[in-house]
Protein backbone atom coordinates (compact mmCIF):
# COMPACT_ATOMS: atom_id res chain seq x y z
CA UNK A 1 0.00 0.00 0.00
CA UNK A 2 2.76 2.46 0.91
CA UNK A 3 4.49 2.59 -2.44
CA UNK A 4 1.24 2.69 -4.39
CA UNK A 5 -0.18 5.32 -2.08
CA UNK A 6 2.78 7.61 -2.71
CA UNK A 7 1.90 7.58 -6.38
CA UNK A 8 -1.71 8.51 -5.67
CA UNK A 9 -3.03 12.05 -5.65
CA UNK A 10 -6.69 10.95 -5.43
CA UNK A 11 -6.86 10.56 -1.65
CA UNK A 12 -9.95 12.25 -0.16
CA UNK A 13 -8.69 11.87 3.39
CA UNK A 14 -6.81 9.35 5.44
CA UNK A 15 -5.55 8.48 8.90
CA UNK A 16 -2.41 6.84 10.20
CA UNK A 17 -2.53 5.18 13.61
CA UNK A 18 0.34 4.75 16.01
CA UNK A 19 0.05 3.76 19.67
CA UNK A 20 -3.72 4.31 19.51
CA UNK A 21 -3.37 7.84 18.20
CA UNK A 22 -4.71 8.95 14.83
CA UNK A 23 -3.10 11.53 12.55
CA UNK A 24 -4.84 13.09 9.54
CA UNK A 25 -3.38 12.20 6.16
CA UNK A 26 -4.03 14.26 2.99
CA UNK A 27 -2.67 14.42 -0.52
CA UNK A 28 -0.12 16.98 0.64
CA UNK A 29 1.15 15.01 3.64
CA UNK A 30 0.57 11.35 2.89
CA UNK A 31 4.05 10.63 1.59
CA UNK A 32 5.84 11.70 4.76
CA UNK A 33 3.21 10.18 7.05
CA UNK A 34 3.27 6.84 5.26
CA UNK A 35 7.03 6.85 5.41
CA UNK A 36 6.98 7.48 9.17
CA UNK A 37 6.47 4.50 11.53
CA UNK A 38 2.81 3.65 12.13
CA UNK A 39 0.69 0.67 13.16
CA UNK A 40 -1.85 0.85 10.36
CA UNK A 41 -3.36 3.30 7.88
CA UNK A 42 -6.86 4.16 6.67
CA UNK A 43 -7.31 5.69 3.22
CA UNK A 44 -10.68 7.02 2.07
CA UNK A 45 -11.43 7.73 -1.59
CA UNK A 46 -14.18 9.42 -3.60
CA UNK A 47 -15.01 7.27 -6.62
CA UNK A 48 -16.02 10.39 -8.54
CA UNK A 49 -12.27 11.16 -8.78
CA UNK A 50 -10.65 9.34 -11.71
CA UNK A 51 -7.27 9.46 -9.91
CA UNK A 52 -8.72 7.49 -7.02
CA UNK A 53 -10.22 4.96 -9.40
CA UNK A 54 -6.87 4.54 -11.11
CA UNK A 55 -5.14 3.97 -7.78
CA UNK A 56 -7.70 1.37 -6.71
CA UNK A 57 -7.48 -0.36 -10.06
CA UNK A 58 -3.69 -0.70 -9.74
CA UNK A 59 -3.59 -1.53 -6.04
CA UNK A 60 -2.13 -5.03 -6.19
CA UNK A 61 -2.21 -5.73 -2.45
CA UNK A 62 -5.97 -6.33 -2.70
CA UNK A 63 -7.34 -9.33 -4.61
CA UNK A 64 -8.70 -8.72 -8.09
CA UNK A 65 -12.24 -9.45 -6.88
CA UNK A 66 -11.89 -6.81 -4.15
CA UNK A 67 -10.63 -4.20 -6.60
CA UNK A 68 -13.46 -4.96 -8.99
CA UNK A 69 -16.01 -4.55 -6.21
CA UNK A 70 -14.46 -1.28 -5.03
CA UNK A 71 -14.85 0.14 -8.52
CA UNK A 72 -18.30 -1.30 -9.16
CA UNK A 73 -21.71 0.36 -8.95
CA UNK A 74 -23.05 -2.41 -6.71
CA UNK A 75 -25.07 -1.15 -3.72
CA UNK A 76 -26.22 -4.35 -2.00
CA UNK A 77 -24.56 -4.89 1.42
CA UNK A 78 -22.10 -7.75 1.28
CA UNK A 79 -19.05 -9.07 3.11
CA UNK A 80 -16.45 -11.36 1.54
CA UNK A 81 -13.54 -13.06 3.26
CA UNK A 82 -10.33 -13.81 1.41
CA UNK A 83 -6.86 -14.91 2.48
CA UNK A 84 -5.88 -12.53 5.25
CA UNK A 85 -8.34 -9.80 4.24
CA UNK A 86 -12.00 -8.89 3.92
CA UNK A 87 -13.90 -6.69 1.47
CA UNK A 88 -17.42 -5.76 0.57
CA UNK A 89 -20.09 -3.07 0.95
CA UNK A 90 -21.47 -1.64 4.18
CA UNK A 91 -24.61 0.49 4.60
CA UNK A 92 -24.13 4.15 5.42
CA UNK A 93 -26.16 7.35 5.67
CA UNK A 94 -25.89 9.76 2.76
CA UNK A 95 -25.55 13.38 3.83
CA UNK A 96 -25.84 16.76 2.12
CA UNK A 97 -23.43 19.66 2.09
CA UNK A 98 -24.87 21.00 5.35
CA UNK A 99 -24.70 17.61 7.06
CA UNK A 100 -28.41 16.75 6.85
CA UNK A 101 -29.43 13.13 6.31
CA UNK A 102 -30.55 12.41 2.75
CA UNK A 103 -31.25 8.69 3.03
CA UNK A 104 -29.45 5.38 2.93
CA UNK A 105 -26.17 5.02 1.09
CA UNK A 106 -23.21 2.67 1.10
CA UNK A 107 -19.46 2.61 1.51
CA UNK A 108 -17.15 0.08 -0.12
CA UNK A 109 -14.24 -1.33 1.88
CA UNK A 110 -11.20 -3.57 1.86
CA UNK A 111 -8.88 -4.25 4.78
CA UNK A 112 -6.19 -6.59 6.00
CA UNK A 113 -4.14 -6.57 9.20
CA UNK A 114 -2.47 -3.19 8.54
CA UNK A 115 -4.48 -1.33 5.91
CA UNK A 116 -8.06 -0.16 5.45
CA UNK A 117 -9.40 1.30 2.24
CA UNK A 118 -12.88 2.76 2.01
CA UNK A 119 -14.53 4.39 -0.99
CA UNK A 120 -17.84 6.08 -1.68
CA UNK A 121 -19.76 7.65 -4.57
CA UNK A 122 -21.43 10.36 -2.46
CA UNK A 123 -20.63 11.99 0.89
CA UNK A 124 -21.39 9.59 3.72
CA UNK A 125 -22.06 10.30 7.37
CA UNK A 126 -20.86 7.18 9.19
CA UNK A 127 -17.38 7.02 7.65
CA UNK A 128 -16.80 10.71 8.36
CA UNK A 129 -17.99 10.45 11.96
CA UNK A 130 -15.79 7.41 12.67
CA UNK A 131 -12.86 9.41 11.29
CA UNK A 132 -13.75 12.30 13.61
CA UNK A 133 -14.05 9.94 16.56
CA UNK A 134 -10.63 8.49 15.82
CA UNK A 135 -9.10 11.95 15.66
CA UNK A 136 -10.75 12.80 18.98
CA UNK A 137 -9.16 9.79 20.68
CA UNK A 138 -11.33 6.74 19.94
CA UNK A 139 -9.14 3.64 20.22
CA UNK A 140 -8.99 1.70 16.96
CA UNK A 141 -6.07 -0.70 17.39
CA UNK A 142 -6.54 -2.38 14.01
CA UNK A 143 -8.47 -2.01 10.74
CA UNK A 144 -10.92 -4.67 11.90
CA UNK A 145 -11.87 -2.42 14.83
CA UNK A 146 -12.65 0.41 12.41
CA UNK A 147 -14.75 -2.05 10.41
CA UNK A 148 -16.70 -2.95 13.55
CA UNK A 149 -17.14 0.71 14.46
CA UNK A 150 -18.50 1.55 11.02
CA UNK A 151 -21.21 -1.06 11.52
CA UNK A 152 -21.88 -0.09 15.14
CA UNK A 153 -22.25 3.63 14.40
CA UNK A 154 -24.60 2.96 11.50
CA UNK A 155 -26.78 0.86 13.80
CA UNK A 156 -26.70 3.55 16.50
CA UNK A 157 -27.92 6.16 14.02
CA UNK A 158 -30.65 3.86 12.72
CA UNK A 159 -31.63 2.90 16.27
CA UNK A 160 -32.21 6.56 17.09
CA UNK A 161 -34.22 7.02 13.93
CA UNK A 162 -36.26 3.86 14.60
CA UNK A 163 -37.10 5.22 18.05
CA UNK A 164 -38.43 8.43 16.49
CA UNK A 165 -40.46 6.44 13.96
CA UNK A 166 -41.95 4.33 16.77
CA UNK A 167 -42.89 7.54 18.59
CA UNK A 168 -44.61 8.88 15.46
CA UNK A 169 -46.48 5.60 15.05
CA UNK A 170 -47.64 5.88 18.67
CA UNK A 171 -49.23 9.26 17.92
CA UNK A 172 -50.89 7.93 14.76
CA UNK A 173 -52.21 4.88 16.62
CA UNK A 174 -53.59 7.04 19.44
CA UNK A 175 -55.38 9.26 16.93
CA UNK A 176 -56.73 6.20 15.15
CA UNK A 177 -58.01 4.45 18.27
CA UNK A 178 -59.57 7.63 19.63
CA UNK A 179 -61.56 7.86 16.38
CA UNK A 180 -60.51 11.41 15.67
CA UNK A 181 -61.79 13.07 12.55
CA UNK A 182 -59.54 14.13 9.70
CA UNK A 183 -57.14 11.18 9.64
CA UNK A 184 -54.37 11.73 7.10
CA UNK A 185 -52.50 8.83 5.50
CA UNK A 186 -49.85 11.15 4.05
CA UNK A 187 -47.99 11.22 7.39
CA UNK A 188 -47.85 7.43 7.58
CA UNK A 189 -46.61 6.81 4.03
CA UNK A 190 -43.08 8.26 4.44
CA UNK A 191 -42.63 6.41 7.74
CA UNK A 192 -43.55 3.10 6.09
CA UNK A 193 -41.11 3.80 3.27
CA UNK A 194 -38.25 4.64 5.62
CA UNK A 195 -38.69 1.68 7.95
CA UNK A 196 -39.08 -0.64 4.95
CA UNK A 197 -35.70 0.54 3.64
CA UNK A 198 -34.08 -0.12 7.01
CA UNK A 199 -35.60 -3.59 7.09
CA UNK A 200 -34.27 -4.37 3.61
CA UNK A 201 -30.79 -3.16 4.52
CA UNK A 202 -30.61 -5.16 7.74
CA UNK A 203 -31.95 -8.25 5.99
CA UNK A 204 -29.29 -7.94 3.28
CA UNK A 205 -26.56 -7.30 5.87
CA UNK A 206 -27.71 -10.29 7.90
CA UNK A 207 -27.53 -12.51 4.83
CA UNK A 208 -24.08 -11.12 4.00
CA UNK A 209 -22.80 -11.88 7.50
CA UNK A 210 -24.34 -15.34 7.40
CA UNK A 211 -22.57 -16.17 4.16
CA UNK A 212 -19.29 -14.71 5.42
CA UNK A 213 -19.45 -16.76 8.62
CA UNK A 214 -20.09 -19.94 6.68
CA UNK A 215 -17.35 -19.39 4.09
CA UNK A 216 -14.18 -21.45 4.31
CA UNK A 217 -12.01 -18.92 2.57
CA UNK A 218 -9.67 -16.85 4.66
CA UNK A 219 -9.50 -19.35 7.49
CA UNK A 220 -9.39 -18.51 11.17
CA UNK A 221 -6.60 -15.93 10.69
CA UNK A 222 -8.89 -13.55 8.80
CA UNK A 223 -8.97 -10.21 10.67
CA UNK A 224 -12.75 -9.90 10.26
CA UNK A 225 -13.70 -13.43 11.35
CA UNK A 226 -13.65 -12.92 15.16
CA UNK A 227 -16.02 -9.94 14.92
CA UNK A 228 -18.67 -11.48 12.69
CA UNK A 229 -20.70 -13.39 15.36
CA UNK A 230 -21.26 -10.28 17.49
CA UNK A 231 -22.15 -8.23 14.42
CA UNK A 232 -24.55 -10.96 13.36
CA UNK A 233 -26.34 -10.82 16.71
CA UNK A 234 -26.70 -7.05 16.62
CA UNK A 235 -27.93 -7.04 13.04
CA UNK A 236 -30.51 -9.72 13.84
CA UNK A 237 -31.80 -7.62 16.74
CA UNK A 238 -32.13 -4.51 14.58
CA UNK A 239 -33.70 -6.51 11.77
CA UNK A 240 -36.32 -7.77 14.21
CA UNK A 241 -37.04 -4.25 15.41
CA UNK A 242 -37.28 -2.88 11.88
CA UNK A 243 -39.46 -5.80 10.81
CA UNK A 244 -41.86 -5.34 13.72
CA UNK A 245 -42.12 -1.60 12.99
CA UNK A 246 -42.76 -2.34 9.33
CA UNK A 247 -45.57 -4.74 10.25
CA UNK A 248 -47.00 -2.27 12.73
CA UNK A 249 -46.96 0.54 10.17
CA UNK A 250 -48.65 -1.74 7.63
CA UNK A 251 -51.43 -2.66 10.06
CA UNK A 252 -51.97 0.98 10.97
CA UNK A 253 -52.14 1.88 7.29
CA UNK A 254 -54.69 -0.85 6.64
CA UNK A 255 -56.75 0.19 9.68
CA UNK A 256 -56.63 3.82 8.61
CA UNK A 257 -57.58 2.83 5.07
CA UNK A 258 -60.53 0.84 6.43
CA UNK A 259 -61.58 3.79 8.59
CA UNK A 260 -61.38 6.22 5.68
CA UNK A 261 -63.25 3.78 3.45
CA UNK A 262 -66.02 3.53 6.07
CA UNK A 263 -66.31 7.32 6.20
CA UNK A 264 -66.44 7.45 2.42
CA UNK A 265 -69.10 4.73 2.34
CA UNK A 266 -71.22 6.61 4.87
CA UNK A 267 -70.96 9.76 2.77
CA UNK A 268 -71.88 7.87 -0.39
CA UNK A 269 -74.81 6.22 1.41
CA UNK A 270 -76.12 9.63 2.49
CA UNK A 271 -75.76 11.01 -1.02
CA UNK A 272 -77.52 7.95 -2.46
CA UNK A 273 -80.46 8.30 -0.08
CA UNK A 274 -80.79 12.00 -0.82
CA UNK A 275 -80.68 11.29 -4.55
CA UNK A 276 -83.32 8.58 -4.14
CA UNK A 277 -85.62 10.93 -2.23
CA UNK A 278 -85.17 13.84 -4.62
CA UNK A 279 -85.45 11.81 -7.83
CA UNK A 280 -89.30 11.42 -7.78
CA UNK A 281 -89.73 15.11 -6.95
CA UNK A 282 -87.39 15.95 -9.81
CA UNK A 283 -89.56 13.86 -12.11
CA UNK A 284 -92.69 15.70 -10.96
CA UNK A 285 -91.06 19.10 -11.45
CA UNK A 286 -89.88 18.05 -14.90
CA UNK A 287 -93.30 16.79 -15.85
CA UNK A 288 -95.00 20.02 -14.79
CA UNK A 289 -92.37 22.03 -16.55
CA UNK A 290 -93.25 20.68 -20.01
CA UNK A 291 -94.70 23.35 -22.29
CA UNK A 292 -97.64 21.22 -23.46
CA UNK A 293 -101.45 21.66 -23.28
CA UNK A 294 -103.54 19.92 -20.61
CA UNK A 295 -100.86 20.24 -17.90
CA UNK A 296 -102.73 19.66 -14.58
CA UNK A 297 -103.35 22.82 -12.58
CA UNK A 298 -101.92 24.92 -15.42
CA UNK A 299 -104.83 27.35 -15.25
CA UNK A 300 -105.79 26.71 -11.65
CA UNK A 301 -105.37 29.37 -9.01
CA UNK A 302 -102.68 28.07 -6.63
CA UNK A 303 -101.50 25.38 -9.03
CA UNK A 304 -97.88 25.98 -8.04
CA UNK A 305 -98.67 25.11 -4.44
CA UNK A 306 -100.59 22.00 -5.48
CA UNK A 307 -97.57 20.83 -7.52
CA UNK A 308 -95.23 21.60 -4.61
CA UNK A 309 -97.48 19.63 -2.27
CA UNK A 310 -97.37 16.71 -4.72
CA UNK A 311 -93.56 16.80 -4.66
CA UNK A 312 -93.57 16.74 -0.86
CA UNK A 313 -96.05 13.86 -0.88
CA UNK A 314 -93.92 11.84 -3.29
CA UNK A 315 -90.79 12.43 -1.20
CA UNK A 316 -92.68 11.40 1.94
CA UNK A 317 -93.89 8.20 0.26
CA UNK A 318 -90.35 7.36 -0.86
CA UNK A 319 -89.06 8.02 2.65
CA UNK A 320 -91.73 5.75 4.13
CA UNK A 321 -90.88 3.01 1.63
CA UNK A 322 -87.18 3.23 2.47
CA UNK A 323 -87.97 3.03 6.18
CA UNK A 324 -90.33 0.12 5.58
CA UNK A 325 -87.64 -1.94 3.88
CA UNK A 326 -85.01 -0.82 6.45
CA UNK A 327 -82.85 0.95 3.92
CA UNK A 328 -82.76 4.02 6.17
Amino acid sequence: MDQNLKKSIGLLWGLTFRDGRASRMTDDTYDEQIAAPHDWAWAHFALSDHRARRFLQLYEAAPAAARALLLSTETRPQIHLSAGCAYGILPDIERGFEGEMLGLGHVLFWFDAQHLITARHHPMRVASEVRDEAEEGLALPAPADAFVRLNALFMEIVEERIGLIAHELDHIEDALLSEREGLDQSALGPLRLEVSRYHRVFLALKNALHRAMNTRRGGGDNPAAPHLPNLMQEVEDFDRDAGSLQERARLLYEEMDTRLAAVTNRSLRTLTILSTLILPATFVVGAFGMNLPNIPWANTHGGFWWASALCVLVVALCYAALKRFRIL
